[in-house]
């Protein structure tokens, strides 16, 4: 409707009167000053449209510059952001492979150093222990009075007191590494769970880089613009940089323990061998003394059965010796028994008489003392024999002490040999 056009109503019936039936009517008709001012109007009315439709169009022409810029712009800024965060992230998982490498450099050469410390834990065990335990109880078999506390039995005892100390040692050193490679694992494992996050965090802020709004496979996105993130930036900084340090101090124990483990199986080399030298010396001393005494014995044996020798021949003197006087002793026997039948007269005591008489006394004189030293001869001979019965004996334990310390037990320890495992 016109705004300043006349309004008119334009109907084609108008009743005549109150009960009269419709009379047909011509339609209005207008004049010339309407026809002109309604020409105006619509003229103006389309001035105006197409004004508006032009200031539209450069609006909007503007507003889609504005936006392409304001898009571009956002875009570049975008990506900015985008490519300095691949930038951190890359460097962050450079610095996490980084440390990865050599916190699994560290747990093998860590589990190096355990293979080392069970190495010393077995051969103290299997060797040290077997052999000190079966020293004392070879020595167990010697005879007599060589079965005694000697010098060699106490450093035994000592041998197998730092046996066990090493052992005690080595055990909690274990121990120790045990647990250093669960917490080298553990800060291994946080550090490549960290990795994976980034990996996938870094692969998709690529693949948002290489998209571009004028690709045809850009699928939908789903409107996200509400969904807030769960984490801040300085927590997740912070989380990675918390795996780090928990990974730097894990490979600083670990060093530190290595140094530990490299100087405790030095110790336990160096005690252990010098209390094996000083053992090993005293098993050498205490075998040249029982080898000089077992020397010292057997010439003393020598000298023994040389003298038995001499008193059987001595005894065999005597024997002869008795025999020739008792024949004697028949003899002047034999003579007095054959003076006592001089007839009459001739019964005297004479000089011969006296002279048989005394050869008689004398010779049982001399027949009384080698009947003495016959005795005397067979108890030294006695004696003598039990000496050297006494002498076999210790003889024999002698030998035996020395086949136990020189052949049985320095054959074993030879096996002990201690390196730095």
């Amino acid at each position: 409707m016109l705004p300043n056009l006349k309004a008119r109503r334009i109907t084609g019936l108008q009743l005549a009167g109150k009960h009269l039936g419709p009379v047909a009517k011509c339609p209005p008709r207008y004049s010339e000053e309407d026809w002109d001012y309604n020409n105006k109007i619509k003229f103006r009315i389309t001035c105006d449209q197409e004004k508006l439709a032009e200031r539209i169009v450069e609006e909007s022409r503007r507003v889609v510059d504005e936006t392409k810029d304001t898009t571009k712009n956002w875009q570049r800024e975008v990506e900015h952001h985008m490519r300095e965060r691949t930038s951190e992230i890359r460097f962050l998982v450079d610095e996490l492979n980084r440390q990865k490498k050599t916190a699994m450099l560290e747990d093998e050469t860590l589990n190096t150093y355990r293979n080392r410390v069970l190495n010393a834990i077995e051969f103290l065990k299997d060797k040290s222990l077997a052999i000190c335990k079966q020293c004392l109880i070879l020595r167990e078999g010697r005879i007599g009075v060589d079965l005694c506390d000697d010098e060699v039995d106490r450093s035994l005892r000592r041998e197998l007191k730092v046996i066990k100390g090493c052992q005690g040692l080595a055990d909690a050193a274990l121990k120790e590494a045990e647990e250093q490679i669960r917490k080298l694992r553990a800060a291994m494992y946080l550090l490549d769970q960290d990795l994976s996050a980034k990996d996938k965090s870094l692969a998709i802020d690529e693949k948002n880089l290489k998209l571009k709004d004028f690709q045809q496979d850009l699928g939908k996105g789903q409107d996200l613009s509400k969904q807030h993130c769960q984490f801040s930036l300085t927590e997740w900084q912070a989380q990675t940089y918390e795996n780090l340090e928990a990974n730097a101090k894990a490979l600083v124990s670990a060093g530190q323990l290595r140094a530990y483990i490299d100087l405790l199986l030095k110790q336990i080399c160096e005690d252990m061998q010098n209390q094996t030298d000083r053992t090993n010396e005293a098993f050498e001393r205490r075998i040249a003394e029982t080898k000089h005494v077992k020397q010292c014995l057997e010439n003393k044996h020598k000298d023994t059965m040389d003298h038995i020798h001499q008193v059987q021949r001595n005894m065999n003197e005597l024997d002869r010796e008795m025999s020739d006087k008792q024949r004697a002793i028949t003899l002047c026997q034999t003579r007095l028994s054959n003076r006592a039948h001089r007839p009459g007269l001739e019964l005297t005591c004479d000089m011969v008489q006296d002279a048989l008489y005394n050869e008689l006394q004398a010779l049982k004189a001399s027949v009384c003392k080698l009947n003495q030293k016959m005795n005397e001869n067979k108890a030294s001979m006695r004696y003598l024999m039990h000496v050297q019965v006494m002498q076999e004996e210790e003889i024999n334990i002698k030998a035996n002490s020395c086949k136990i310390d020189e052949v049985d037990c320095m054959t074993l320890r030879q096996a002990l040999k201690y390196t730095s495992f």
